[in-house]
């Protein structure tokens, strides 16, 4: 009945009659439209100092409801009641409801990833066995750029199910790296060496103090468990120039100890 009776306010209104209200609605969608971009941008840019996923938030929900009341003053020009729009849209609200869950539970879930807030812009996040950082956290799905630099959108109904790992939450990030010796080789001058390798590390905290000690005995050699902690932001470049200073001084005190 409510569709009908807007279908027929419809054919009524595009008339040669009405053609000065329809130019005037149209100009109105117009402005709204620019004025919604420019609104939605401005606050955005004000609060891009703080939190980037409420300023992305606060600026898409300014921009619908400017939208909303601008299409709501261009349909009563028309000459629409507001009772009438409002029950033809809780009717096409509840039919698009059952006919897209899915994209109604994605909605539901990225309010709760703006709420929670258990990752943020700018964040590496390790997703299903995919490792990328966060571009940008919208409201229906998350953007990442992985490290290899492709780009993958995951629809936020699947981060909020998933297990999430956020890999720079927190300032300091643990090392850890396995080191594989015989079993005639001199521990005790192997975990001095690679201690003092550590420390002369000008990007490896000292506290918390790092750590060397047997993890387990393979077959004739022994796994040494290597750990140690950087700031966040250095965690890759560490892990990277480590590694070869570790081996060096391995590979050092072996030589000694057959020379």
């Amino acid at each position: 009945m409510i569709l009908d009776d807007l279908w027929n306010r419809l054919v009524r209104v595009f008339t040669a009659e009405r053609t000065e209200d329809v130019v005037r609605a149209a100009l109105i969608l117009f402005v709204t439209a620019i004025v919604a971009r420019f609104v939605g941008r401005w606050i955005r840019r004000a609060a891009s100092g703080g939190d980037t996923q409420r300023a992305f938030l606060f600026g898409r929900l300014a921009a619908w409801g400017i939208l909303f009341f601008g299409l709501t003053a261009a349909f009563q020009e028309l000459g629409f009641k507001l009772s009438v729009l409002l029950g033809a849209a809780g009717v096409l609200s509840v039919a698009i409801g059952f006919a897209s869950q899915t994209t109604l539970s994605n909605l539901i879930s990225g309010f709760l990833l703006f709420g929670e807030r258990p990752f943020r812009v700018g964040d590496l996040l390790e997703v299903d066995q995919l490792t990328g950082e966060v571009l940008n956290v919208e409201i229906m799905a998350t953007t990442l750029r992985t490290l290899d630099n492709r780009f993958v959108r995951i629809p936020n109904e699947q981060l909020i199910k998933a297990k999430v790992v956020n890999q720079t939450r927190f300032p300091i990030r643990r090392l850890d790296l396995t080191v594989r010796i015989g079993r005639a080789d001199d521990f005790e001058e192997l975990r001095s060496r690679i201690l003092e390798t550590i420390d002369r590390h000008p990007l490896c905290l000292s506290d918390p103090p790092p750590t060397v000690f047997v993890a387990a005995y393979v077959d004739q050699d022994i796994s040494i468990q290597v750990s140690m902690w950087t700031q966040t932001k250095d965690h890759q470049r560490v892990r990277i120039g480590i590694s070869n200073e570790i081996f060096s001084a391995v590979r050092a005190v072996r030589s000694k100890a057959n020379a």
